[in-house]
């Protein structure tokens, strides 16, 4: 099969396309045929880090066909189509053509995507109800804050947030304004132009995927008791220059819940009928071949990607479903 590799730490230029053996599933693993991959930056992190096992074959997210079965599966059967998160510190990732992945790290793919949406919406929509719903617990009649809101993450946080009732503002530069408002949002913020502290004040919620000064400047903006998360680390440690005090446990003006332990099933399993219900889209901003896969990584570095890229493995032009 082909798949993408690295053989050592770099950026998307050390991505090569090689022929490597097709992997065969153990007990509890399913063998998937691949059709779309899509890109995190967790992935080109990690890979440019060296925190792959050499040589690795990056990648998280992906969506295609159960084609064979490791011994003790139940639940899944050659031919369902299915979408899921690889483990890529530990195992080969989903830059490839075919996958061997626990029936713990997938799910069917939603009816209402397409096989390109459901390779994209894993990682997000699993990040987006953990700290929607787990962390932040947000609720009908809030007011949330949402920094970067048309990324991959922050636009699938938009729209969760905005399906559970709250009143939802984002930050993102002036030409995703228009998306933003498409998939939910009540307010858009420029954040090139506008501080958005002196735009916004007494919100209940902040969902910051950004970091930094940003996540530091977002603690002025919340009413006492509101709800600051991150997915960049952790408050505590990259709050900056506030005193970590501000959000001590039943003493500091806020509240930083604890973010729950990552669980693909039950995150993909529980935003399924919101995604079903039609409240929750996954937009693709562009969709490359296995042989740009380094194009694809460099369009992701870049940064403002409105949603997802994506990486088509070619199976419908083999004779694959689609």
């Amino acid at each position: 099969m082909r798949a993408a590799r690295v053989h050592a730490a770099g950026g998307p230029e050390a991505l090569r396309v090689e022929q490597v053996p097709t992997p065969t599933p153990t007990a509890g693993e399913v063998l998937v045929r691949v059709h779309y991959a899509s890109i995190n930056p967790i992935d080109w992190k990690l890979q440019k880090a060296g925190r792959l096992p050499m040589p690795a074959i990056p990648g998280a997210d992906f969506a295609g066909q159960v084609i064979g079965l490791g011994s003790g599966v139940t639940g899944f059967a050659c031919g369902d189509l299915v979408a899921g998160v690889m483990n890529q510190r530990e195992r080969a990732g989903s830059y490839a053509e075919y996958l061997t992945v626990p029936v713990s790290e997938i799910v069917r793919k939603p009816k209402t995507l397409s096989l390109a949406e459901a390779a994209a919406y894993p990682t997000v929509a699993v990040a987006a109800w953990r700290y929607v719903v787990q962390a932040a617990a947000v609720t009908s009649g809030e007011r949330v804050l949402v920094h970067g809101g048309a990324g991959g993450s922050g636009s699938v946080i938009v729209q969760l947030a905005k399906s559970r009732g709250a009143y939802v503002i984002a930050t993102a530069s002036a030409p995703n304004h228009k998306f933003l408002k498409e998939i939910g949002a009540d307010e858009v913020i420029d954040y090139r132009t506008t501080r958005f502290e002196d735009a916004v004040r007494n919100v209940d919620v902040v969902i910051d995927t950004v970091g930094g000064d940003t996540l530091s400047r977002s603690v002025h903006v919340l009413r006492d008791g509101g709800r600051l998360v991150t997915l960049v680390g952790s408050v505590p440690k990259y709050i900056g220059s506030v005193p970590p005090e501000v959000c001590e446990l039943g003493r500091g003006r806020i509240v930083c819940p604890t973010t729950p332990p990552w669980n693909v099933k039950l995150g993909l399993e529980s935003i399924e009928p919101v995604i079903a219900a039609g409240k929750v889209r996954i937009n693709i901003e562009k969709t490359y071949p296995l042989e740009k896969i380094a194009e694809a990584q460099q369009h992701n570095i870049a940064g403002h990607t409105r949603g997802k890229v994506v990486v088509d493995m070619g199976a419908a032009k083999a004779g694959g479903h689609e």
